[in-house]
């Protein structure tokens, strides 16, 4: 394990995790009350600090360039004299750093975070003395999963028909290719392809004139205010120039707050019709005939029924296990997954007010306490029953993933040996097993 440096404890300010300069923010509001808190005391006496200030210095001896010196020719006096100050911190630092990790490991303390430095004395010639403080996974106390019950509707575990007509016109209309037309104008539905060029109308700047592609659907998020309504009727080569005042919060940030023209040139227009279902269709789908295609439809459809029959019977035993299981969340752990889960967030955070953004603050921080708690949980169950993945679980998925991508099974090993994806395979077998093992411990009751 590769340890970084202990560092002093930053204060806390009002940014999100992940925003730009953002500190840790306080999850409570003493650090010192936090349950989960490991304090303890390190030393290094000053005779030993001066061994390393002098290693230090005949190190930098060899590579430190000085007026008067040639490389390497440095006395060792000299740079202890000129680097002083820098070369005691740099031991001090790598002397607390390895000392707090090396008690952490006799100890055998189970860490969440990065230990800090709370208090340090060291007086010139005087022995290091560093107060640490690092925060610790919690105890979590399982409850007995045979006494645990869960409710499902029967609904949910019976779940919704096959229908042969509906599933066949789902696939259909999913496989929808584009045909240019030239005898109608634009309706719902088509597909335009634009040439836009759009320009501030305030500085006059331009930006480049480019293609894009816009679907024609009344509810769809537009870049350009209003543009479903402009092209509704209009046909292919037809030019306009339309005017829109965008707010703060605009789609496309460059126009936020501005007043923006586009001109706009419909160059064509293609409806998306659906295949048919005949010879070529199901060639290109890998099947042979409508029989098969049939077949293969009803136990995909069937696949999903029962993922999502199980995604849900899940969630309820999830929920039943973060009620049963109460211990205190190690904050530094709910911060990191707060900044993870904003970082997949790819739209910019605009805020109308303080108000707003603190509410999402809370969302965001509440989530992520769900999610290290029941990861903790789950964590806490696999070791206690001695839940692992084996060769022989891998060896079998191997199988079952060729036989259902219809590959030879040393191609399936090449991919994740080659991509690195066999720790990934892990955890998703792991996940399984876990899911399986409780799924038989709690009790499931229909209602």
């Amino acid at each position: 394990m590769d340890h970084e440096t202990v560092g002093q404890p930053q204060p806390a300010n009002e940014k999100l995790p992940g925003e730009a300069g953002a500190a840790q923010p306080e999850m409570e509001k003493n650090r010192e009350d936090d349950r989960l808190l490991r304090r303890f005391q390190i030393t290094m006496p000053g005779a030993d600090i001066a061994k390393e200030i002098d290693a230090l210095a005949a190190q930098y001896s060899q590579k430190v360039k000085m007026p008067g010196f040639r490389q390497g020719k440095v006395p060792v006096e000299v740079v202890k004299k000129v680097h002083k100050q820098a070369l005691e911190e740099e031991v001090i630092q790598q002397a607390v750093n390895k000392l707090a990790f090396a008690r952490i490991e006799q100890d055998k303390i189970a860490i969440a975070s990065e230990p800090y430095v709370e208090k340090m004395d060291h007086a010139e010639g005087k022995d290091l003395v560093a107060d640490i403080a690092v925060e610790v996974l919690p105890d979590v106390p399982l409850p007995g999963l045979e006494t645990l019950k869960v409710e499902i509707l029967k609904a949910v575990m019976k779940g919704e028909p096959f229908d042969e007509a509906k599933q066949i016109e789902l696939v259909l209309e999913a496989n929808k290719r584009s045909q240019a037309v030239k005898d109608r104008p634009i309706q719902d539905e088509d597909l335009a392809l634009l040439l836009v060029q759009s320009s501030d109308m305030a500085s006059k700047r331009k930006w480049p004139r480019q293609e894009t592609y816009f679907l024609m659907k009344k509810d769809s998020a537009e870049e350009i205010s209003g543009l479903y309504d402009e092209l509704l009727g209009k046909k292919a080569g037809e030019k306009f120039s339309i005017q829109r005042s965008y707010p703060a919060a605009a789609a496309k940030k460059a126009w936020s707050g501005k007043k923006i023209e586009h001109q706009v040139e419909i160059k064509s227009i293609f409806e998306l019709k659906k295949p048919e279902l005949d010879e070529n269709f199901l060639k290109a789908l890998g099947l042979k005939s409508v029989a098969d295609f049939k077949v293969k439809l009803k136990e995909e459809y069937e696949h999903r029924q029962e993922h999502r029959k199980d995604e849900q019977i899940m969630d309820k035993i999830y929920e039943k296990l973060l009620v049963s299981c109460r211990f205190p969340v190690p904050r530094s752990l709910v911060e990191q997954e707060a900044a993870r889960q904003l970082s997949r967030n790819q739209r910019p955070l605009n805020f109308k007010n303080d108000e707003e953004k603190n509410k999402l603050k809370e969302q965001l921080f509440s989530q992520a306490e769900r999610a290290v708690r029941l990861s903790l949980i789950l964590e806490q169950i696999r070791k206690q029953y001695q839940i692992d993945v084996t060769n022989e679980d891998i060896e079998k998925e191997y199988a079952h993933l060729a036989k259902h991508n219809s590959l030879p099974e040393k191609e399936i090993k090449k991919y994740y040996q080659e991509h690195k994806k066999l720790d990934e395979l892990k955890d998703h077998l792991l996940n399984v097993k876990l899911n399986e093992f409780i799924k038989e411990k709690i009790k499931i009751k229909e209602v």
